[in-house]
Formats: C-alpha cells, sequence, structure tokens
C-alpha cells in the first residue's frame, strides 16, 4: 500500500509541475548534492560528445568509474554491465520499450525492490529516479521515457557505502548523461528487451 501511494504522490506531484508550466511559473525542483558542474564533468562541448556517442550504440564510458570491466554481454537484453575491479560495484545502463507494461507500472517496478530503504525519490511524467539503502550498500536507479514515448533509457547502480563519496560524481554524469539521450539509439528501440534486474 505504501509503496502505490509514492507512486500516486509523484503522479499528482507531475499535474501539478505540468500546470506550473502550463500557466508560466516555472518550477525548479529539488536536487541532491552539488550540481554536476561543481564535479568539473559537464561542459556543452561534453554534452555534444555524450549525445553522438549515445546515438552510436549508448556507449556509457564516460559514466563509468576507471578500471570497470564490461562483462559478456547477455543476448535476453539490450544494454552494457560494467563492474568495478573488486566485484563490489557495478552500473547497468540498457533501454526498454514502453508498451511492455503501463507507465505508472513501471515507474513503480523502478523505484522499489524488496529488502530495499528509498531515501530519495523523485520524478515526473517521463521519468523517475530514486535512490536507497540495502543492506550496507546504496542503490540509485533512474528511467527516462525517450525516443517520443517508445523506450525507456535506464541506469542502475549499486555499490559499498563506504564508496559513496567516490562513486556520487559518476552517479550524478550518469544521471546528466541519460537526461541528454532522450533522442539517442532510438533506431534500435524495437529490438530492446527488458532485463531483470542486476
Amino acid at each position: 500500500m505504501r509503496k502505490v501511494l509514492l507512486v500516486a504522490c509523484v503522479l499528482m506531484m507531475t499535474a501539478s509541475i505540468a500546470e506550473a508550466r502550463h500557466r508560466h511559473r516555472h518550477w525548479q525542483g529539488y536536487y541532491v548534492g552539488a550540481a554536476p558542474y561543481a564535479y568539473g564533468f559537464v561542459s556543452p562541448q561534453d554534452n555534444l560528445q555524450r549525445r553522438r556517442r549515445w546515438r552510436e550504440g549508448a556507449d556509457p564510458a564516460d559514466m563509468v568509474p576507471p578500471n570497470w570491466q564490461l562483462q559478456s554481454p547477455n543476448p535476453n537484453w539490450k544494454g552494457n554491465r560494467f563492474l568495478s575491479p573488486d566485484g563490489s560495484s557495478w552500473l547497468t545502463v540498457y533501454a526498454s520499450l514502453t508498451t511492455t507494461e503501463p507507465i505508472a507500472s513501471h515507474m513503480q517496478s523502478v523505484a522499489f525492490a524488496e529488502s530495499e530503504t528509498v531515501t530519495y525519490l523523485r520524478g515526473e511524467r517521463n521519468w523517475i529516479a530514486v535512490s536507497g539503502i540495502k543492506g550496507d550498500r546504496i542503490f540509485y536507479r533512474k528511467a527516462v521515457i525517450a525516443c517520443g514515448g517508445k523506450v525507456w533509457h535506464h541506469i542502475a547502480f549499486e555499490y559499498p557505502m563506504a564508496v559513496k563519496r567516490q562513486m556520487d560524481p559518476f552517479v550524478m554524469r550518469a544521471a546528466t548523461i541519460v537526461d541528454q539521450a532522450e533522442n539517442d539509439g532510438c533506431e534500435d528501440a524495437t529490438s530492446s528487451v527488458n532485463p531483470d534486474r542486476q
């Protein structure tokens, strides 16, 4: 029941935001932590290069920490999975079709999973971002509707709490990149398959 109420609150918040935009009252929202610019990761030139890379096959190299290894491809879904050298942390970048389930249901599945405590939840009608704690680990997931409403672009991180400070810049950078990739990689949209959560 709590999950349904949280999703309903996110959707109600979305309606308020849309109304404010319609009436030219701009709402900037809330941000956790420093802006990506504070880390020196984002510039207009970088943004253009990232968009081109996403179009050319969702090269997530810009959001992957150094020395992380790309794992062997999974034939059951379209995406990439990266693992830290010690195996304690991972990142997945993938796409799935929006037609496989209702948007609200998909947002709920992104936001909530068993044995997780959500500490941050934010979204609008076309995206959702969630972070929290899972035992002694931190998770972050973001899903954005892209390609004219046909595809979800996803990123998901999981890592030990002990490396939070080192991971924050990469998580923020990845969230920015997935936001900017709205129309990128769309030509492959029809062949996407939703992966099981890692």
